[in-house]
């Protein structure tokens, strides 16, 4: 048998002793609840929570921090709806101030709105009557959408000859070998006691014979008499006396004639041909004229000069384009006589080396620049030209009437000048009391208008000016009650005729004048110094569908 000392058997008992008093302290710490009392190993007594109390300790902490947590989020949530909730006061506060002035422009709209209905009701209105009128029109110019004109009782196309394709007149004659034939053909009459030039159709210059009329692309050229002072038109030499020249430039005369300016530097220059005397009434209207070519690059202008002691000045000035170039002035200006001179004028900014060529040089005294007058050493004359038809079966007078033709006029009417700066159209006159004709006017603020006369010397005048460069159809007509004019199918103008007693009748008053005339049976004044094409005459009234189909 085994025999333990004794300080093993108490440490052997100590130790169940121990072991025993763990198992009891932790029986009580997990079984019970609240505080327990517990035996620690050296025999003192601890108290102290058992579990269950420190679970539900633990416990009612997580539940603590999960509602600290919770109230700080609803905090937060309660910041930010109180921001939105100033956000949406300011907000209602804004909408508000919107509303009252949406409020106010609703009200103002409304007003607007009641007067744009009371100004569409007076619009509607107005547009009803115009609609009517306008109907109204449409039917009286539309009943009948085209009416073509009777053939003419006297017609003269002008187009290439002077033939009359209706119309009185002493038939044409044809001498062959000193045998006077006759032909079966009628034409106007025609006389010019110079030579002459023109255009042809195809742009060439050509030269008329005496009595030979010229025929243009706008029709038959009817001129009053002029003179070129230019005395040298185109030049094969220089001549000191009558040219002059600016500086930085070079001229070659071709042996043909004209005259070649070439540009030395691109600071500008100019060229000149003068009369040479200072003779020419400044009170008096002039013109130059000239032929250029020049390339695109250069830049051209064409100079109407006048010289004396007063200085150098010039009178009119245009920008040249390729081609004939035409300067006027009404009235010359100046205190005393003048020196006219043509000077071209090439300005700054032109490339070094362009080349001018400068040929057909004129001056005239006239208010319109006219055709071509070549002149070589001294001023030569063009006499004026000169177109008739015997009235005597052709005007109808004193009847219904009316006149139909192309007009185009080279140049405008001198403005405020007497009544021989009118440019006639046609004129007769059946007795010297009793007047016929058509014109351009001349008076202040009317010059270039169509005036016509009929029976009175009464004058009808239209409001639109003819001289603008255009070619225009022409009607003036009479019922011997009413006159009027006619500018490209409308009607411009009207007025009443009262018939004076029949005066003396002489040679004059058995011609129908073509292109001059305009209150006056001298030859050679009141010239048209244009073109005319298509002339007729019907002796009845045309209706105003008839005129506007006119061609």
């Amino acid at each position: 048998m085994v025999t333990l000392d004794d300080d093993l058997a108490n440490a052997v008992t100590e130790g169940f002793r121990l072991a025993q008093s763990s198992i009891i302290n932790q029986d009580l710490i997990l079984s019970g609840t609240g505080d327990v009392t517990v035996t620690l190993a050296n025999g003192s007594k601890k108290t102290g929570p058992s579990w269950s109390k420190l679970i539900t300790a633990a416990n009612a902490a997580g539940t603590s921090a999960a509602a600290a947590e919770a109230s700080a989020k609803n905090a937060k949530t309660s910041e930010t709806n109180a921001n939105s909730s100033k956000n949406a006061a300011a907000t209602s506060e804004k909408n508000a101030k919107t509303s009252e002035t949406n409020a106010g422009a609703s009200e103002t709209n409304a007003a607007k709105s009641a007067s744009n209905a009371r100004t569409s009701e007076n619009n509607a209105g107005a547009s009803a009557s115009s609609a009517a009128a306008s109907l109204a029109a449409a039917q009286q110019l539309t009943s009948v959408p085209y009416e073509a004109a009777p053939f003419p009782d006297v017609w003269a196309p002008l187009n290439d000859d002077l033939r009359l394709l209706a119309g009185f007149a002493p038939y044409d004659r044809l001498t062959i070998s000193g045998q006077v034939l006759e032909l079966p053909t009628k034409s106007l009459t025609f006389s010019r006691a110079t030579t002459a030039t023109y255009i042809d159709k195809s742009g060439v210059l050509r030269i008329a014979a005496i009595n030979e009329p010229r025929f243009e692309k706008e029709g038959l050229l009817i001129e009053g008499q002029s003179t070129n002072l230019a005395v040298y038109s185109s030049p094969t030499q220089d001549y000191s006396s009558y040219f002059r020249s600016g500086a930085n430039n070079t001229r070659t005369f071709k042996p043909e004639g004209g005259v070649l300016l070439t540009t030395l530097t691109d600071t500008g220059t100019w060229w000149e041909q003068n009369i040479n005397v200072a003779n020419y009434d400044p009170t008096k209207p002039a013109s130059v004229s000239c032929y250029l070519e020049f390339p695109a690059a250069a830049k051209v202008r064409v100079m109407l000069m006048r010289y004396s002691s007063e200085g150098d000045i010039a009178a009119a000035s245009i920008t040249a384009a390729p081609g004939v170039n035409k300067v006027s002035v009404p009235v010359l200006g100046g205190a005393v006589n003048q020196r006219l001179g043509l000077r071209i004028t090439v300005d700054a900014g032109t490339p070094v080396s362009s080349v001018i060529f400068i040929d057909r040089m004129q001056i005239e005294g006239s208010a319109q620049a006219t055709s071509y007058i070549p002149t070589n050493g001294s001023a030569v004359t063009r006499a004026a030209d000169d177109c008739t038809l015997q009235r005597s079966g052709n005007d109808n007078y004193f009847g219904p009437v009316t006149f139909a033709m192309e007009v185009h006029c080279n140049g405008k009417t001198v403005s405020g000048a007497d009544a021989n700066s009118r440019r006639g159209i046609f004129s007769y006159y059946p007795s010297s009391t009793e007047w016929v004709f058509a014109s351009l006017n001349s008076t202040q603020g009317a010059a270039g208008r169509p005036m016509f006369c009929y029976a009175s010397p009464a004058l009808v005048g239209g409001a639109t000016e003819i001289d603008d460069g255009a070619i225009h159809n022409m009607a003036f007509v009479s019922d011997t009650v009413n006159k009027k004019i006619f500018t490209d199918g409308a009607v411009i103008t009207s007025d009443t005729i009262t018939r004076p007693t029949p005066g003396n009748v002489g040679a004059s008053n058995s011609t129908i004048y073509i292109g001059r005339g305009a209150g006056s049976a001298a030859p050679g004044v009141r010239m048209l110094n244009g073109h005319i094409r298509n002339f007729r005459i019907w002796h009845r009234l045309l209706t105003p569908n008839q005129i506007n189909g006119l061609r």
